[in-house]
């Protein structure tokens, strides 16, 4: 295994991990600094200690920047212009956006019912995009079918003010016309932050004349290139990562529930026989539905660093962290400190854990018996709000398509699933998580930087469908939005799957990927008749390469 590089940069702490033939050479831990990322990535790097960095052959990131600019609001404003056609109303559906709507429609097999007034793009546009340098998000109901009209609009656009920052909805290539719109709206809205991030890091490593390539981890726990990833893909791979880490520690063809217990937030994941579950629908983040895939997690606001505070009935556990334990220098109690007074981990000042936890008793009740039963009640509140979490989930889980076929084709398999627990608040919990969750509960190997370790062992993922109509001699690659005419037979066989595999290949080489052992899904045929007799033919067929790790850690 070459020497490889993973960095996670988590909203507490961005950790570190330098590994090579499947051992971890070396690990850092240091506080992120939110108003600069890349110089505590760097900084978390120096503390690696690697011998000869020009000797690095993988370096991949994990990083909350995108998620945290969205749920924080600390995006720019994206003009929404929707083509959405006849039938539904749209304000029927909970936008956290403004949008205008604009005559023109087309119908699912992508046939233009009504053109575009290009009067009305003069009225209501051209005073509002003439001069601004606005961003402008485009979306047809059915424009992955048929992208005219939004080509159309952009190309008007640009003529009256080229500097627009124009995105359009049939890159998104799904068919969900309400997440493919917040999809191209956020994606946009972040481009310019994500772009600076990723030129900032390529120049910080490019001045150490390293050569290694730089990854970026995506939600659904697969690698992509720097340059390549859209940033709105970005979101939630720290929750990925920690799923990734499991892998790295597991038997092959082992069924684990993960519980990534972090500062600011717990992840929860599972993993089928080896396999993460990857869910049905796009992440959801904040207020907004998108269409980005990502691997069934959930976080939570409960961590390490998760604020206490006394109340008439003993203390209240909050969902927010107000800066580190209190035993770490920090100004609030948290279940850190409980931890630290207890003994469950070894890190902190014991004085300081011990003066937290006094805060929050009365006076008369500040003894080594109350002080004790207090930290203890605060471990068991944090081990039964994850152990919830758990519970709710398992229901949602058993209704993913995937889990489904999972089921069918593991009957013997008992339902009950091991417990890998990792994170900076792991080994405190490891104990009261058993107790709650009634299950064997494992610590993972390099609890506090699982993060970093999924990422540096994470495998690229890729996805390639194919979605073809023989009697509109139209197809179009759902993962790019693609669309192209179709010079074959009606009623295509062998032809079709040559024509895939073209595709994916032209697709996976500007990734710079080889395919190698990919999954092909069969492909699917449907029929279209008119006048009793069969015109043409509705052809769906994919290639992917799901995600997984490059190997097993040796501890």
């Amino acid at each position: 295994m070459p020497y490889r590089v993973g960095i996670d940069v988590g909203g507490t702490y961005t950790d570190a991990v330098f590994i090579h033939d499947g051992h971890i050479q070396q690990t850092a831990k240091v506080p992120t600094r939110s108003e600069n990322l890349v110089e505590t990535l760097m900084v978390a790097f120096d503390q690696l200690n690697i011998p000869d960095e020009q000797a690095l052959s993988q370096i991949t990131v994990s990083t909350t920047l995108v998620t945290n600019a969205i749920l924080q609001n600390r995006i720019p404003p994206v003009q929404l212009l929707l083509f959405s056609g006849n039938g539904m109303s749209v304000d029927a559906l909970p936008w956290p956006v403004s949008y205008l709507e604009l005559t023109g429609e087309m119908d699912f097999r992508g046939r233009e019912i009504e053109p575009p007034k290009q009067s009305e793009w003069g009225e209501f546009l051209m005073p509002n995009l003439r001069e601004n340098p606005a961003l402008v998000a485009i979306i047809g109901k059915f424009s992955h079918r048929n992208n005219l009209h939004e080509e159309q609009l952009s190309t008007y656009l640009r003529g009256i003010n080229p500097s627009l920052r124009i995105a359009l909805g049939h890159t998104w290539g799904q068919a969900n016309f309400y997440r493919r719109s917040l999809t191209t709206y956020l994606n946009l809205a972040v481009s310019d932050l994500y772009r600076e991030f990723a030129q900032q890091l390529q120049s910080a490593v490019s001045a150490r004349k390293i050569l290694a390539p730089i990854s970026i981890l995506k939600a659904d726990g697969g690698t992509v290139p720097l340059a390549k990833i859209r940033p709105i893909e970005s979101i939630y791979s720290g929750p990925a990562a920690s799923i990734l880490a499991a892998l790295t520690q597991s038997k092959p063809t082992a069924s684990s529930i993960i519980v990534d217990i972090g500062g600011t937030t717990t992840d929860i994941g599972i993993v089928l026989s080896g396999v993460p579950l990857l869910s049905a629908k796009g992440a959801q983040i904040g207020p907004f539905s998108t269409l980005v895939r990502t691997l069934a997690v959930r976080s939570i606001p409960v961590g390490g660093d998760s604020a206490i505070h006394s109340a008439d009935q003993g203390f209240v556990l909050e969902d927010y962290r107000l800066g580190p334990a209190y035993c770490l220098g920090g100004n609030i109690p948290t279940p850190t400190d409980a931890m630290r007074y207890l003994g469950l981990i070894d890190y902190g000042n014991e004085r300081l854990a011990e003066e937290a936890l006094a805060s929050i008793l009365p006076i008369e009740r500040r003894t080594p018996e109350f002080l004790h039963e207090l930290a203890e009640a605060i471990i068991d509140t944090v081990a039964e709000k994850i152990a919830g979490a758990v519970a709710s989930l398992k229901c949602e889980w058993q209704e993913e398509p995937a889990y489904k076929v999972w089921e069918v084709l593991h009957p013997q398999e008992a339902h009950s699933f091991n417990t890998l627990v990792s994170g900076g608040g792991a080994r405190g919990m490891t104990l009261a998580l058993e107790k709650r969750l009634k299950t064997p509960v494992t610590l993972g190997l390099y609890p506090e930087v699982s993060n970093a370790l999924g990422a540096a062992m994470a495998k690229p993922t890729f996805d390639c469908t194919l979605h073809l109509d023989t009697y509109m001699k139209r197809y179009r690659v759902e993962e790019t939005g693609e669309q192209g005419t179709w010079s074959g037979a009606l009623r295509p066989h062998r032809e079709v799957e040559g024509f895939l595999d073209t595709l994916a290949r032209q697709l996976a080489t500007s990734y710079g990927l080889q395919l190698n052992d990919v999954e092909k899904e069969p492909f699917d045929f449907f029929p279209i008749v008119k006048g009793y007799k069969t015109v043409g033919q509705i052809v769906r067929g994919a290639v992917h390469l799901r995600p997984g790790v490059i190997g097993r850690i040796d501890a």
